[in-house]
């Protein structure tokens, strides 16, 4: 009989407010230093797939719930031919819900967000690398910082942290506002912009204020939006960015299914404002809403607003049309945009001349246009936007007010990058 797991607390609402315009698919990716060989590629994939089995699933429908369950098709590696983040298409890939694509240097994953977040995908990435560069014959120590492919799959990976550590400690969430939303000419695809720049001058930049470096990109994108959207309006509302947080951080987890929660910080900024008014805020923002308590106090609301919207009797469609209720119009309509930085990236050091930089790619969507990604390894900062409108002018902005504030020099590329 087929192995199947419910759905994550995250990913229900994932798998129901999915659909053309938000694909709720993102994208990490490895640029190498040279031409992938689909061939080696293809081997490696077979090998980590027998030791990832919780990602080797494909979609269950019920009349109550629907389900993941076990996968016993062959996921085949594909050479890139679609726009980042496009929709899972399960006859492409046989009913899994994530990709494996190469294009030139690069190797990437895609994966829809109710099978894992980024930490998962992450780990996923860093063994399917791994074992493409044994196959070149490249030999590598495992230090620890990948997956051991010849361990049995344990079955913390396949931990519901949420409910794990769901407490009944509650406090009336209060609603929050709603937040300034770019609009623009709609497009079809999404196009991304790439910026490398020098993680060590990234960092140097952020201590020059005594903050961390997404408190001082998130504050310099505040001011990019501000003035290009807002410094020539009379009606100037709240710029609220959000920020994905690793729960594993503070809440100790194996599990490489959804674990996360999203913090909103935001400013309103007046003409008079300074970027220093805007960091001192945001980072105290970020250290508030980044404790444990507080982040214990969103898990609890969180998993008890999702039992209630997956009542065990009642119809899919009813539970799917509340969940996407909620998210549009106290998800959405609450943040400008989106920020997630994945951080620096560990890996042993025999792999790391091998490999040039990392991308990290959010999905858009359709109150959110424009969204942003961030990870480093070797020194490579890379901030990635991917947009669904034609207008460029935030991501431009945010770029050239970095060079002014920090006189860092950065190197923007476009999605065939790789």
């Amino acid at each position: 009989m087929d192995q199947w797991y419910k759905i994550d607390n995250a990913g229900k609402v994932f798998h129901a407010v999915s659909n053309p315009a938000n694909s709720s698919v993102f994208r990490i990716a490895m640029i190498m230093k040279t031409t992938v060989e689909e061939d080696k590629l293809q081997n490696a994939l077979d090998d980590v797939m027998k030791r990832l089995p919780m990602f080797a699933v494909k979609l269950g429908k019920g009349i109550f719930w629907d389900f993941l369950v076990e996968n016993d098709k062959k996921l085949f590696v594909q050479k890139e031919t679609h726009y980042p983040c496009a929709p899972i298409d399960p006859i492409e890939t046989n009913g899994f819900l994530f990709r494996v694509i190469y294009y030139k240097k690069r190797i990437a994953v895609e994966f829809f967000h109710s099978v894992t977040d980024g930490t998962g995908a992450l780990a996923f990435l860093k063994a399917l690398v791994y074992r493409y560069l044994r196959e070149q014959q490249v030999q590598i120590e495992n230090d620890g910082s990948i997956l051991d492919i010849e361990d049995q799959p344990s079955t913390y990976e396949l931990d519901d942290s949420y409910y794990n550590y769901k407490s009944t400690h509650t406090v009336k969430k209060p609603r929050e506002g709603h937040a300034f939303q770019m609009k623009g000419t709609q497009t079809e695809e999404t196009t991304v912009v790439h910026g490398v720049m020098s993680a060590g001058d990234i960092s140097k930049a952020a201590k020059a204020h005594g903050v961390s470096i997404t408190a001082y990109i998130t504050s310099i994108l505040i001011v990019a939006i501000y003035h290009e959207k807002l410094l020539y309006r009379s009606r100037k509302e709240n710029i609220k960015i959000a920020i994905p947080v690793n729960l594993r951080q503070m809440f100790p987890s194996k599990s490489l299914r959804n674990f996360f929660a999203v913090i909103n910080v935001g400013i309103h900024v007046e003409e008079q404002t300074t970027l220093a008014d805007i960091i001192k805020d945001i980072s105290k923002q970020l250290q508030n809403k980044a404790e444990k308590e507080a982040l214990q106090l969103g898990l609890n609301h969180h998993v008890k607003l999702q039992t209630m919207l997956t009542a065990r009797f009642v119809p899919n469609f009813i539970k799917y049309y509340a969940i996407r209720y909620g998210y549009k119009n106290y998800g959405e309509r609450t943040k400008t945009m989106t920020l997630t930085n994945l951080g620096n990236v560990q890996l042993p050091p025999q792999m790391m001349p091998h490999i040039e930089r990392m991308e990290m790619v959010m999905y858009p969507t359709k109150k959110s246009p424009v969204n942003g990604g961030i990870c480093s390894i070797n020194d490579q900062f890379v901030i990635s936007f991917a947009r669904t409108i034609e207008e460029a002018d935030v991501i431009r902005s945010f770029f050239q007010e970095l060079t002014k504030t920090a006189g860092i020099d950065i190197e923007v590329y476009a999605n065939d990058g790789g």
